[in-house]
Protein backbone atom coordinates (compact mmCIF):
# COMPACT_ATOMS: atom_id res chain seq x y z
CA UNK A 1 0.00 0.00 0.00
CA UNK A 2 1.20 3.38 -1.00
CA UNK A 3 -0.22 5.67 1.18
CA UNK A 4 -1.14 9.22 0.16
CA UNK A 5 1.07 12.30 0.61
CA UNK A 6 0.56 15.11 2.36
CA UNK A 7 -0.92 18.21 0.23
CA UNK A 8 0.43 21.04 2.63
CA UNK A 9 3.72 20.83 1.47
CA UNK A 10 5.02 19.52 4.72
CA UNK A 11 6.27 16.16 4.70
CA UNK A 12 9.53 15.55 6.34
CA UNK A 13 11.84 12.76 6.46
CA UNK A 14 12.11 13.37 10.50
CA UNK A 15 8.47 13.20 11.12
CA UNK A 16 8.08 10.06 9.17
CA UNK A 17 10.77 8.36 10.22
CA UNK A 18 9.66 9.19 14.04
CA UNK A 19 6.58 7.96 12.98
CA UNK A 20 6.97 4.83 12.03
CA UNK A 21 9.68 3.55 14.51
CA UNK A 22 8.47 5.16 17.58
CA UNK A 23 5.51 3.42 18.79
CA UNK A 24 5.74 4.29 22.18
CA UNK A 25 4.38 7.83 21.56
CA UNK A 26 1.18 6.68 20.51
CA UNK A 27 -1.63 7.22 22.90
CA UNK A 28 -2.43 4.15 24.92
CA UNK A 29 -6.08 2.42 23.90
CA UNK A 30 -6.90 1.38 27.43
CA UNK A 31 -7.34 5.33 28.21
CA UNK A 32 -5.64 4.98 31.93
CA UNK A 33 -4.07 8.15 33.49
CA UNK A 34 -1.02 7.78 34.71
CA UNK A 35 0.04 9.44 37.68
CA UNK A 36 3.17 10.53 36.14
CA UNK A 37 2.50 10.55 32.70
CA UNK A 38 5.77 10.25 30.05
CA UNK A 39 5.83 13.64 27.72
CA UNK A 40 6.47 13.28 23.86
CA UNK A 41 9.68 14.21 23.19
CA UNK A 42 9.29 17.85 21.29
CA UNK A 43 9.36 17.65 17.12
CA UNK A 44 10.48 21.06 16.36
CA UNK A 45 13.39 21.54 15.07
CA UNK A 46 15.48 23.31 17.33
CA UNK A 47 14.93 19.98 19.55
CA UNK A 48 15.81 18.09 16.47
CA UNK A 49 18.43 19.40 16.14
CA UNK A 50 19.58 19.23 20.09
CA UNK A 51 18.93 15.65 20.04
CA UNK A 52 21.18 15.10 17.08
CA UNK A 53 24.13 17.14 18.36
CA UNK A 54 23.77 15.13 21.73
CA UNK A 55 23.70 12.00 20.11
CA UNK A 56 26.80 12.74 17.61
CA UNK A 57 29.11 13.79 20.64
CA UNK A 58 27.47 11.56 22.58
CA UNK A 59 26.58 13.93 25.50
CA UNK A 60 23.00 13.00 25.63
CA UNK A 61 21.11 9.96 27.38
CA UNK A 62 22.90 6.92 27.38
CA UNK A 63 20.13 4.81 27.91
CA UNK A 64 18.06 6.15 24.68
CA UNK A 65 16.15 3.40 24.10
CA UNK A 66 17.92 2.35 20.50
CA UNK A 67 19.85 -0.30 20.42
CA UNK A 68 21.88 -1.99 17.40
CA UNK A 69 21.20 -5.76 17.03
CA UNK A 70 22.62 -6.49 13.72
CA UNK A 71 25.34 -5.16 11.12
CA UNK A 72 26.00 -6.04 7.55
CA UNK A 73 29.12 -5.71 5.79
CA UNK A 74 27.17 -3.24 3.00
CA UNK A 75 26.68 -1.03 5.69
CA UNK A 76 23.62 -2.10 6.30
CA UNK A 77 22.14 -2.30 10.34
CA UNK A 78 19.32 -3.56 12.68
CA UNK A 79 18.83 -1.75 15.35
CA UNK A 80 15.67 -1.99 18.40
CA UNK A 81 14.06 1.38 18.76
CA UNK A 82 12.35 0.64 22.05
CA UNK A 83 10.23 -2.58 20.85
CA UNK A 84 9.65 -2.17 17.14
CA UNK A 85 12.84 -3.39 15.03
CA UNK A 86 13.98 -1.55 12.42
CA UNK A 87 16.43 -1.41 9.48
CA UNK A 88 19.02 1.20 7.46
CA UNK A 89 21.49 1.90 5.55
CA UNK A 90 22.42 4.88 6.96
CA UNK A 91 25.16 5.63 9.16
CA UNK A 92 22.71 5.37 12.35
CA UNK A 93 18.63 5.22 13.03
CA UNK A 94 19.10 8.61 14.93
CA UNK A 95 20.64 10.83 12.48
CA UNK A 96 18.72 9.15 8.79
CA UNK A 97 16.50 11.54 9.06
CA UNK A 98 19.34 14.53 8.56
CA UNK A 99 21.16 12.00 6.45
CA UNK A 100 18.30 12.23 4.13
CA UNK A 101 17.83 16.05 3.93
CA UNK A 102 21.26 16.70 3.28
CA UNK A 103 20.95 14.43 0.45
CA UNK A 104 17.76 15.64 -1.13
CA UNK A 105 18.94 19.31 -1.06
CA UNK A 106 21.72 18.49 -3.54
CA UNK A 107 18.58 18.03 -6.04
CA UNK A 108 16.63 21.11 -6.39
CA UNK A 109 14.46 20.00 -9.27
CA UNK A 110 12.66 17.74 -6.57
CA UNK A 111 10.42 19.56 -4.62
CA UNK A 112 9.55 16.64 -1.90
CA UNK A 113 11.91 13.49 -1.78
CA UNK A 114 10.06 11.69 0.69
CA UNK A 115 8.67 8.25 -0.31
CA UNK A 116 6.69 6.09 1.86
CA UNK A 117 5.20 2.42 1.04
CA UNK A 118 3.42 -0.31 3.24
CA UNK A 119 3.96 -3.91 3.38
CA UNK A 120 1.09 -5.59 4.95
CA UNK A 121 0.16 -9.50 5.88
CA UNK A 122 -3.00 -11.25 6.64
CA UNK A 123 -4.05 -12.04 10.48
CA UNK A 124 -2.82 -15.43 10.76
CA UNK A 125 0.78 -14.98 9.35
CA UNK A 126 3.26 -14.35 11.08
CA UNK A 127 6.56 -13.48 9.38
CA UNK A 128 10.30 -13.67 10.84
CA UNK A 129 11.57 -9.79 11.38
CA UNK A 130 14.47 -11.57 8.35
CA UNK A 131 11.94 -12.11 5.42
CA UNK A 132 10.18 -9.03 6.48
CA UNK A 133 13.43 -7.00 5.66
CA UNK A 134 13.97 -8.79 2.98
CA UNK A 135 10.79 -8.20 1.15
CA UNK A 136 10.88 -4.60 1.94
CA UNK A 137 14.79 -4.60 -0.16
CA UNK A 138 13.43 -6.44 -2.89
CA UNK A 139 10.74 -4.16 -3.76
CA UNK A 140 13.32 -1.19 -3.25
CA UNK A 141 15.12 -2.58 -5.81
CA UNK A 142 11.93 -3.54 -7.89
CA UNK A 143 11.54 0.24 -7.68
CA UNK A 144 14.23 1.24 -8.67
CA UNK A 145 15.78 2.80 -5.51
CA UNK A 146 18.90 0.04 -4.69
CA UNK A 147 21.26 2.04 -2.11
CA UNK A 148 18.80 4.87 -1.54
CA UNK A 149 18.72 5.83 1.92
CA UNK A 150 15.98 4.04 3.96
CA UNK A 151 14.53 3.23 7.04
CA UNK A 152 12.44 0.05 7.74
CA UNK A 153 9.80 -0.27 10.52
CA UNK A 154 8.01 -3.31 11.87
CA UNK A 155 4.62 -2.79 13.44
CA UNK A 156 3.37 -6.16 15.26
CA UNK A 157 1.14 -4.33 17.62
CA UNK A 158 -1.80 -4.56 15.43
CA UNK A 159 -3.77 -7.23 13.55
CA UNK A 160 -1.97 -7.51 11.17
CA UNK A 161 1.96 -7.57 10.96
CA UNK A 162 2.95 -4.65 8.86
CA UNK A 163 6.17 -2.58 7.90
CA UNK A 164 6.84 0.91 6.80
CA UNK A 165 9.27 1.85 4.65
CA UNK A 166 10.80 5.49 4.23
CA UNK A 167 12.84 6.53 1.45
CA UNK A 168 15.14 8.77 -0.27
CA UNK A 169 13.93 9.50 -3.61
CA UNK A 170 17.25 11.07 -4.55
CA UNK A 171 20.25 9.06 -4.91
CA UNK A 172 23.35 9.73 -2.69
CA UNK A 173 25.56 8.98 -5.32
CA UNK A 174 24.37 10.78 -8.57
CA UNK A 175 21.78 12.94 -6.50
CA UNK A 176 19.38 12.50 -9.02
CA UNK A 177 16.08 11.40 -7.98
CA UNK A 178 14.11 8.25 -9.00
CA UNK A 179 11.38 8.14 -11.19
CA UNK A 180 8.20 6.50 -9.29
CA UNK A 181 5.80 6.20 -12.24
CA UNK A 182 3.59 3.08 -11.84
CA UNK A 183 5.08 2.29 -8.40
CA UNK A 184 1.90 0.91 -6.94
CA UNK A 185 1.68 -1.90 -10.53
CA UNK A 186 5.77 -2.54 -9.34
CA UNK A 187 4.63 -3.57 -5.52
CA UNK A 188 2.07 -5.41 -6.59
CA UNK A 189 4.04 -8.03 -8.78
CA UNK A 190 6.54 -7.55 -5.98
CA UNK A 191 4.08 -9.02 -3.53
CA UNK A 192 3.18 -11.75 -5.94
CA UNK A 193 6.80 -13.24 -5.94
CA UNK A 194 7.44 -12.65 -2.31
CA UNK A 195 4.37 -14.67 -1.57
CA UNK A 196 5.36 -17.62 -3.64
CA UNK A 197 8.86 -17.25 -2.58
CA UNK A 198 8.33 -17.07 1.29
CA UNK A 199 5.20 -19.78 1.03
CA UNK A 200 2.67 -16.77 2.20
CA UNK A 201 -1.20 -16.79 1.20
CA UNK A 202 -2.05 -15.02 -2.25
CA UNK A 203 -3.94 -11.25 -1.43
CA UNK A 204 -5.83 -10.02 -3.90
CA UNK A 205 -4.45 -7.72 -6.39
CA UNK A 206 -3.44 -6.19 -10.06
CA UNK A 207 -1.84 -9.55 -10.97
CA UNK A 208 -1.43 -13.14 -10.85
CA UNK A 209 0.24 -16.13 -11.20
CA UNK A 210 -0.47 -17.54 -14.99
CA UNK A 211 -0.89 -21.56 -15.41
CA UNK A 212 3.30 -21.03 -17.58
CA UNK A 213 4.02 -19.20 -14.09
CA UNK A 214 4.61 -15.60 -15.66
CA UNK A 215 3.07 -12.82 -13.93
CA UNK A 216 -0.09 -11.82 -15.86
CA UNK A 217 -2.82 -9.00 -15.46
CA UNK A 218 -5.71 -10.19 -13.23
CA UNK A 219 -8.99 -10.42 -15.47
CA UNK A 220 -10.46 -7.81 -14.34
CA UNK A 221 -10.26 -5.35 -11.13
CA UNK A 222 -13.25 -2.47 -9.91
CA UNK A 223 -11.52 0.39 -11.50
CA UNK A 224 -11.64 4.05 -9.62
CA UNK A 225 -14.47 6.35 -10.14
CA UNK A 226 -14.26 8.58 -13.03
CA UNK A 227 -12.74 11.77 -12.36
CA UNK A 228 -15.99 13.60 -13.35
CA UNK A 229 -18.25 11.75 -11.25
CA UNK A 230 -15.50 12.08 -8.23
CA UNK A 231 -15.03 16.08 -8.88
CA UNK A 232 -18.80 16.45 -8.73
CA UNK A 233 -19.25 14.50 -5.77
CA UNK A 234 -16.85 15.96 -3.96
CA UNK A 235 -17.51 20.13 -4.68
CA UNK A 236 -21.33 19.32 -4.74
CA UNK A 237 -21.95 17.29 -1.64
CA UNK A 238 -24.26 15.02 -3.93
CA UNK A 239 -24.05 11.43 -4.84
CA UNK A 240 -23.47 10.98 -7.96
CA UNK A 241 -24.74 8.39 -10.69
CA UNK A 242 -21.72 6.51 -10.64
CA UNK A 243 -21.35 6.18 -6.51
CA UNK A 244 -24.81 5.26 -6.11
CA UNK A 245 -24.31 2.37 -9.00
CA UNK A 246 -21.77 0.74 -7.37
CA UNK A 247 -23.24 1.01 -4.12
CA UNK A 248 -26.40 -0.49 -4.86
CA UNK A 249 -26.14 -2.65 -7.55
CA UNK A 250 -22.10 -3.71 -8.02
CA UNK A 251 -22.16 -6.22 -5.72
CA UNK A 252 -25.33 -7.75 -7.05
CA UNK A 253 -24.09 -7.57 -10.42
CA UNK A 254 -20.69 -9.48 -9.88
CA UNK A 255 -22.95 -12.26 -7.96
CA UNK A 256 -25.45 -12.49 -11.10
CA UNK A 257 -22.79 -12.57 -13.97
CA UNK A 258 -21.35 -15.50 -12.39
CA UNK A 259 -24.89 -17.53 -12.92
CA UNK A 260 -25.86 -19.24 -16.10
CA UNK A 261 -29.45 -18.40 -15.77
CA UNK A 262 -28.34 -15.00 -16.23
CA UNK A 263 -30.06 -13.19 -19.81
CA UNK A 264 -30.14 -9.56 -20.68
CA UNK A 265 -33.89 -9.80 -19.13
CA UNK A 266 -32.79 -10.53 -15.62
CA UNK A 267 -29.83 -8.20 -16.10
CA UNK A 268 -32.61 -5.41 -16.67
CA UNK A 269 -34.79 -6.82 -14.30
CA UNK A 270 -32.11 -6.67 -11.58
CA UNK A 271 -31.07 -2.64 -12.56
CA UNK A 272 -34.81 -1.77 -12.36
CA UNK A 273 -35.52 -2.75 -8.85
CA UNK A 274 -32.80 0.02 -8.16
CA UNK A 275 -34.30 2.95 -10.27
CA UNK A 276 -31.34 1.85 -12.87
CA UNK A 277 -31.29 0.69 -16.41
CA UNK A 278 -28.72 -0.26 -19.51
CA UNK A 279 -28.96 1.11 -22.55
CA UNK A 280 -27.11 1.15 -25.91
CA UNK A 281 -25.41 4.23 -26.50
CA UNK A 282 -22.75 4.56 -29.42
CA UNK A 283 -20.57 1.65 -29.81
CA UNK A 284 -21.13 0.41 -26.25
CA UNK A 285 -23.13 0.49 -23.44
CA UNK A 286 -24.23 3.01 -20.39
CA UNK A 287 -26.47 2.63 -17.34
CA UNK A 288 -28.68 5.27 -16.89
CA UNK A 289 -31.24 6.63 -14.11
CA UNK A 290 -34.98 5.32 -15.31
CA UNK A 291 -36.96 8.00 -13.62
CA UNK A 292 -34.69 10.30 -15.40
CA UNK A 293 -33.60 8.74 -18.44
CA UNK A 294 -32.79 12.24 -19.78
CA UNK A 295 -29.91 13.04 -17.51
CA UNK A 296 -26.39 12.03 -18.34
CA UNK A 297 -25.67 8.45 -18.02
CA UNK A 298 -22.20 6.49 -16.33
CA UNK A 299 -20.52 4.11 -18.59
CA UNK A 300 -21.32 0.88 -17.42
CA UNK A 301 -18.01 -0.51 -17.22
CA UNK A 302 -17.35 1.44 -15.00
CA UNK A 303 -19.95 0.34 -12.63
CA UNK A 304 -19.02 -3.05 -13.34
CA UNK A 305 -16.11 -4.37 -15.91
CA UNK A 306 -17.91 -7.11 -17.31
CA UNK A 307 -21.02 -4.83 -18.52
CA UNK A 308 -19.37 -4.43 -22.20
CA UNK A 309 -20.79 -5.95 -25.31
CA UNK A 310 -17.73 -7.79 -26.03
CA UNK A 311 -18.48 -9.81 -22.82
CA UNK A 312 -21.72 -10.02 -22.67
CA UNK A 313 -22.76 -10.87 -26.46
CA UNK A 314 -21.08 -14.18 -26.59
CA UNK A 315 -23.22 -15.55 -23.42
CA UNK A 316 -26.16 -13.74 -24.16
CA UNK A 317 -26.79 -12.92 -27.49
CA UNK A 318 -27.08 -9.73 -29.22
CA UNK A 319 -28.35 -6.59 -27.00
CA UNK A 320 -31.70 -6.99 -26.38
CA UNK A 321 -34.51 -4.06 -24.71
CA UNK A 322 -35.60 -4.00 -21.45
CA UNK A 323 -39.29 -5.16 -21.25
CA UNK A 324 -42.36 -3.19 -20.64
CA UNK A 325 -42.10 -3.79 -16.55
CA UNK A 326 -46.07 -3.98 -16.92
CA UNK A 327 -47.74 -6.37 -14.93
CA UNK A 328 -51.61 -6.12 -13.22
CA UNK A 329 -50.63 -7.96 -10.57
CA UNK A 330 -50.07 -5.81 -8.02
CA UNK A 331 -47.52 -7.85 -5.79
CA UNK A 332 -45.38 -8.75 -8.42
CA UNK A 333 -42.01 -8.00 -7.10
CA UNK A 334 -39.71 -8.75 -9.81
CA UNK A 335 -40.91 -5.31 -11.60
CA UNK A 336 -40.64 -3.03 -8.65
CA UNK A 337 -38.37 -0.17 -8.46
CA UNK A 338 -37.96 -0.54 -4.79
CA UNK A 339 -34.62 2.30 -4.56
CA UNK A 340 -34.06 4.82 -6.31
CA UNK A 341 -31.02 7.74 -7.16
CA UNK A 342 -31.85 10.95 -5.27
CA UNK A 343 -29.39 13.33 -6.99
CA UNK A 344 -31.06 16.63 -4.96
CA UNK A 345 -30.01 15.12 -1.44
CA UNK A 346 -27.00 16.08 0.69
CA UNK A 347 -24.17 13.03 0.08
CA UNK A 348 -24.15 11.00 3.09
CA UNK A 349 -21.32 8.26 3.34
CA UNK A 350 -22.81 5.27 5.87
CA UNK A 351 -19.64 3.56 6.05
CA UNK A 352 -17.90 6.79 7.34
CA UNK A 353 -20.50 7.59 9.41
CA UNK A 354 -20.53 4.19 11.10
CA UNK A 355 -16.98 4.70 11.19
CA UNK A 356 -17.66 8.06 13.44
CA UNK A 357 -20.12 6.69 15.52
CA UNK A 358 -17.95 3.94 16.45
CA UNK A 359 -15.07 5.96 17.06
CA UNK A 360 -17.44 8.29 18.98
CA UNK A 361 -18.96 5.60 21.17
CA UNK A 362 -14.99 4.31 21.75
CA UNK A 363 -14.17 8.05 23.22
CA UNK A 364 -16.93 8.18 25.43
CA UNK A 365 -16.00 4.66 27.14
CA UNK A 366 -12.34 5.80 27.21
CA UNK A 367 -13.49 9.01 28.94
CA UNK A 368 -15.56 7.12 31.43
CA UNK A 369 -12.58 4.98 32.20
CA UNK A 370 -10.62 8.04 32.96
CA UNK A 371 -13.39 9.56 34.79
CA UNK A 372 -13.78 6.47 37.07
CA UNK A 373 -9.67 6.76 37.86
CA UNK A 374 -9.52 9.68 38.53
CA UNK A 375 -12.79 9.39 40.83
CA UNK A 376 -11.63 6.78 42.77
CA UNK A 377 -8.33 8.30 42.95
CA UNK A 378 -9.95 11.89 44.54
CA UNK A 379 -9.76 12.47 48.30
CA UNK A 380 -12.28 15.13 49.11
CA UNK A 381 -10.09 17.47 51.58
CA UNK A 382 -11.18 18.56 54.72
CA UNK A 383 -12.59 22.23 54.18
CA UNK A 384 -13.52 22.57 58.13
CA UNK A 385 -16.24 25.46 57.53
CA UNK A 386 -18.01 26.05 60.65
CA UNK A 387 -14.32 26.80 62.06
CA UNK A 388 -13.30 28.76 59.06
CA UNK A 389 -17.06 30.64 59.83
CA UNK A 390 -16.51 31.20 63.33
CA UNK A 391 -13.54 32.70 62.53
CA UNK A 392 -14.78 35.28 60.25
CA UNK A 393 -17.12 35.81 62.55
CA UNK A 394 -15.32 36.98 64.97
CA UNK A 395 -12.82 39.11 63.02
CA UNK A 396 -15.08 40.95 61.76
CA UNK A 397 -16.78 41.83 65.04
CA UNK A 398 -13.53 43.02 66.74
CA UNK A 399 -13.29 45.40 63.38
CA UNK A 400 -16.97 46.71 64.53
CA UNK A 401 -15.34 46.98 68.29
CA UNK A 402 -12.99 49.03 66.77
CA UNK A 403 -14.73 51.46 64.54
CA UNK A 404 -17.25 52.19 67.65
CA UNK A 405 -14.02 53.42 69.82
CA UNK A 406 -12.53 55.31 66.87
CA UNK A 407 -15.33 57.61 65.41
CA UNK A 408 -17.43 59.24 67.29
CA UNK A 409 -19.89 60.61 64.59
CA UNK A 410 -23.09 58.48 64.12
CA UNK A 411 -23.39 58.49 60.54
CA UNK A 412 -19.86 57.73 60.02
CA UNK A 413 -20.18 54.91 62.04
CA UNK A 414 -22.75 53.38 60.71
CA UNK A 415 -20.80 53.86 57.43
CA UNK A 416 -18.18 52.13 58.50
CA UNK A 417 -20.21 49.39 59.79
CA UNK A 418 -21.42 49.04 56.27
CA UNK A 419 -18.15 48.69 54.83
CA UNK A 420 -17.06 46.06 57.92
CA UNK A 421 -20.33 44.05 57.30
CA UNK A 422 -19.85 43.94 53.31
CA UNK A 423 -16.15 42.83 53.51
CA UNK A 424 -17.65 40.07 55.96
CA UNK A 425 -20.53 38.96 52.93
CA UNK A 426 -17.42 39.02 50.65
CA UNK A 427 -15.07 36.67 52.76
CA UNK A 428 -18.33 34.30 53.63
CA UNK A 429 -19.09 33.96 49.61
CA UNK A 430 -14.85 33.39 48.87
Amino acid sequence: MIPPKRRDGATSFMKLVSYISERDRKPASDGVVFDDPKAPASQSSQAVFDRLVDYIDRSGDEEGGVRVTDEFEDGRQRVLVGEVACETNCFSWETAAAEMNMVAAQNRRCTDAVYHFILSWREHEVPTDAKIFESAQHCLNALGLEGHQYVTAIHQDTDNTHCHVAVNRVSPLTYKAANMWNDAEKLQKCCRVLERRYGFEQDNGSWEWSAQNTLVPAPFRFQPAPQGAAKAQTFSDKESLFHYAERTVRSELDQALDKETTNWASLHRLLHKNGLGIREQGQGLVVYDFIRPQAPPVKASSVHPSLTKSRLAPLYGEYQAPPLFETSDPFEARYGIFETYKPTLQLRDKAVRDERREERAEAREALKARYQVNRNAWVKPDLNVPARQRQIAMRYQAMKASVKRSYNDPLLRKLMYRVAEFDRMKAMAE
